[in-house]
Parts: structure tokens; sequence; C-alpha cells
């Protein structure tokens, strides 16, 4: 079975001392992953601290770079990912719009090319990101939880920039919910990763995480004899089947929170 790590970049220690660390990580054990950054201000800038361009992800450009030279896949977040994760889901057209060419517009000026792909900020979203994903082009997308990839469909808008989910429960979401301890936390994530899905199992993961944890679940897929693709690969193969429409809905997770999901095919809600 298949299986693809992704890593959002949202921090100011993550682009610096956690990106350093998993590279290093995916490295030893030959793993071509995906990463998803963002150029402004780190979710761990605080309010005062964060109007400081020197507390903005893009001060630290040198470091993304390494992560093209190392051959893994490299996309966009969310320019300011903390305003994205609390406003996203309510915001109108106008607000989105300037959000994603912010984003965009560092992103251009730091890599001279447009963004490749995209990742929602913790996995909120609104029918104009899905309609401006498609608009420029993008190969493919990742901003919701589901179990196949898609086309999303959500209010009045049809997107046909591709969305190649996250298949498995957020770690921020296992740990908030008290239900499992630290030490045990990679066997659950192992056991709810045994489940066979089309494209296989696509884990996403912060650039801040522990390496041990990383590392143990490495450990444990390779020795279930796991094969691990970056998103470009997934979506390459995806493209050669047949790809539905499905809605994008909202799904209550362990810790209350709300996400972004997959919902029916749309050929289903129609019949």
């Amino acid at each position: 079975m298949r299986t693809t790590i992704s890593v959002t970049v949202e921090t100011v220690s993550g682009a610096t001392t956690g990106l350093e660390r998993l590279l290093a990580l995916f490295s030893a054990y030959e793993i071509k992953a995906a990463f998803f950054v963002s150029l402004g201000p780190g979710r761990d800038s605080g309010f005062f601290r964060r109007r400081s361009a020197s507390n903005h992800l893009l001060a630290h450009a040198d470091r993304f770079r390494t992560i093209v030279e190392a051959g893994h896949d490299l996309g966009m977040a969310p320019w300011d990912p903390s305003a994205w994760a609390s406003k996203a889901a309510y915001a109108d057209r106008e607000w989105t719009l300037g959000q994603w060419r912010r984003a965009r517009e560092s992103w251009q000026d730091l890599f001279n090319r447009n963004p490749a792909s995209h990742a929602a900020s913790g996995f909120q979203v609104n029918p104009w990101l899905f309609e401006v994903e498609q608009q420029a082009g993008l190969a493919f997308a990742s901003d919701v939880l589901g179990k196949r990839p898609f086309l999303p469909v959500m209010q009045t808008i049809e997107s046909h920039c591709l969305q190649l989910p996250v298949t498995l429960v957020p770690l921020s979401v296992l740990r908030a919910s008290g239900n499992y301890t630290e030490s045990t936390l990679h066997e659950e994530l192992f056991a709810s990763s045994q489940k066979i899905l089309p494209a296989g199992q696509h884990w996403r993961i912060s650039a801040d995480e522990t390496p041990a944890l990383v590392e143990k679940m490495i450990v444990m897929w390779k020795g279930s004899s796991r094969e691990f693709l970056p998103l470009s690969a997934v979506a390459e193969a995806a493209a050669q089947g047949d790809i539905r429409q499905h809605t994008v809905g909202w799904d209550q997770q362990e810790d209350a929170s709300w996400a972004a999901a997959q919902s029916l095919a749309c050929a289903d809600l129609r019949r």
C-alpha cells in the first residue's frame, strides 16, 4: 500500500529547526514528501511580533529552497496561517482572494514561478478557495480530510482542481481529544492506517512535529512494506483513473473542532 507524508511549515520554529530535522530524517530513510510553506507571519510569532518582517517565514526563504534541492514537492500554504485558520470558513470572496493574492505574490517574488499546489491551514476552506485554485491552474490541492482523490463541489462552486485529501486524523486532534497518551499515539496512527484506500494513506504533520514520533511511524510502515510516494506522484496516478466530483462539507473531530471533509459523490446525491 502507498503512504504519503505531507508537511506544513507555518511557524518560525518549523521553518528553522523543524524543517532541518525532517529533511535529515526523510533523507536517511530515502523518502520523498510534500511540503506546504507559508511566507507571512508564523503561527508562533504572537500578536505584536507578527508585525515585524523578521518574524515572517519569508525571512527564512533560503531554507525553503533546500526542500526542492532534496527532491521533495513544494507547495503553498496561506500567507497568514493563523488568520486563515480562524476566518476562512466564514470569509467572503473578497477576503479570500486578498489572502490568496498576498500568498501568491510572495511566492512568485521568492521562487520566480507560480505555485503548483496548495494546502489550507487547519483544513478550513470556503467555496472561493476552490474557485481560485482552479483559476490558478494548480496541479493539485490538499485542503481537506477524506478518503480518495476527487474534484470538489461546495455550494455553487464546482472546481476541476484535483483534491488529494488527508486520510489520517491529524495529530493535533488526537492530542487535544485527551483519549490518547503521547506514548501510544504511534499505535493509534498505525492501526488506523491499515485500511486500504484507493490512493493509499496520506499523513499530514507540522514541521514542528517530534522527530521521534515521525521516525516511529516511518519504521513501522517500512516494516509493513509500504511504498512512499510524494503527492505529485499520487496526483499523476489519480489523473489516469476515474476522478469523481464530491461535495465538501464539515466533519466534527474527536476534539470537537470542525474540519472540511470530502462528502458524498455528486452522482450519489442525484439518485
